[in-house]
């Protein structure tokens, strides 16, 4: 008998069986890959309706805030004036939404700030005097005064860097990746980053970055350069008003402490003591917010016996119409931080210009 007539049936049970388990392997990974599509699937739904919860409680703390400073201009305290001592400037702690969720925040006065956008007039033509303040908050913060000129030219409406430190399109199209300059106004603080001398990839730069970002703003200037609010301005922005201001801020400042420099953060930002810190004279400062600039001006230079000069007509203030608000939503998927930028009319009504997630 042929052993090669025996041996062929076998071959082929034995191929049969062996596509048989490649079949039921196949049929196993195609299982495996279908359940972790569909695993995958469900949970990006379950992190977008997370997203999307986080994003509505946001904005539900947000509208909580406008009617802060609705009922703030409504109930008009101290002739209308704002400070730190109003309600809108408490911070709000964690407070639970469900056992999944809970929400705080804060909101804070951008007028307390130098408005970046000062710099130059609604035609991009430099305003000398407001470059002089920005300098001086600069020199009060320890940071290159020459780096205002960088700022200043990512604004202004021609292409000519300003000698010797300026930059124009000709410096960040050599940036890698390329960039132009905005020549516009700027829309966030944040995008200093982008303006030569604040570059986040270079360390120093990074930390002046750091430095100047609780005293800056980014705010229009529809109507002219914006006045400082002086019941909510830091101390290195009240040093910067005039050449006669330096060394003055820290006693003038309503602020107790030097929490404002962990913005963005909210928490104890507004824990005012008592009877204040010390002032640069060793006394109790007094902390009651000014409820016009005369009064500013007169615990500055009483009776304007020492001809002090405390800047230009209209540079101060002591009510604000530009306020960020932060909201912090974290639950058991995501942690969402939205900052807002609200601008208040005179009747208390708010809109918003800016909403961000993350960045402020």
């Amino acid at each position: 008998m042929d052993s090669r007539r025996l041996s062929t049936p076998r071959r082929q049970s034995g191929i049969a069986v062996v596509t048989a388990m490649l079949i039921i392997a196949l049929c196993s990974i195609t299982m495996v890959s279908i359940t972790a599509r569909q695993q995958l699937t469900l949970q990006r739904e379950r992190n977008e309706g997370a997203i999307l919860l986080a994003r509505d409680l946001a904005v539900s703390g947000e509208r909580f805030a406008a009617a802060l400073l609705f009922r703030d201009r409504e109930v008009g305290d101290r002739n209308n004036s704002d400070s730190l001592d109003d309600d809108w400037a408490q911070t709000i702690p964690p407070v639970p939404i469900d056992d999944n969720a809970a929400i705080q925040g804060c909101v804070w006065d951008l007028q307390g700030r130098l408005n970046l956008n000062n710099l130059v007039d609604v035609d991009g033509n430099v305003i000398a005097y407001e470059v002089e303040r920005m300098q001086r908050l600069f020199s009060e913060l320890g940071i290159a005064v020459n780096k205002v000129q960088a700022v200043i030219d990512w604004i202004d409406s021609d292409v000519n860097a300003t000698v010797p430190d300026g930059a124009e399109d000709d410096y960040y199209s050599g940036l890698d990746p390329a960039y132009r300059a905005a020549n516009a106004p700027f829309t966030s603080p944040s995008e200093l980053k982008l303006v030569k001398g604040f570059s986040p990839a270079v360390e120093e730069e990074a930390e002046d970055y750091a430095l100047l970002l609780p005293h800056v703003a980014a705010l229009p200037t529809v109507n002219g350069p914006l006045p400082i609010n002086v019941n909510t301005a830091t101390p290195e922005v009240l040093s910067s008003l005039s050449d006669d201001m330096r060394g003055l801020g820290g006693e003038m400042s309503r602020w107790d402490s030097s929490a404002y420099e962990d913005y963005p953060e909210c928490e104890n930002i507004f824990d005012l003591a008592a009877d204040g810190p010390e002032s640069l004279t060793g006394d109790s400062r007094d902390t009651t917010p000014f409820e016009s600039t005369l009064l500013f001006d007169e615990e500055v230079d009483p009776g304007g016996g020492n001809g002090l000069d405390l800047g230009i007509e209209g540079s101060r203030g002591v009510r604000s119409d530009y306020f960020q608000v932060r909201i912090d939503v974290i639950t058991e998927a995501v942690r969402v931080s939205q900052f807002t930028v609200l601008e208040r009319d005179g009747e208390g009504r708010t809109r918003v210009l800016y909403r961000s997630r993350d960045t402020p």
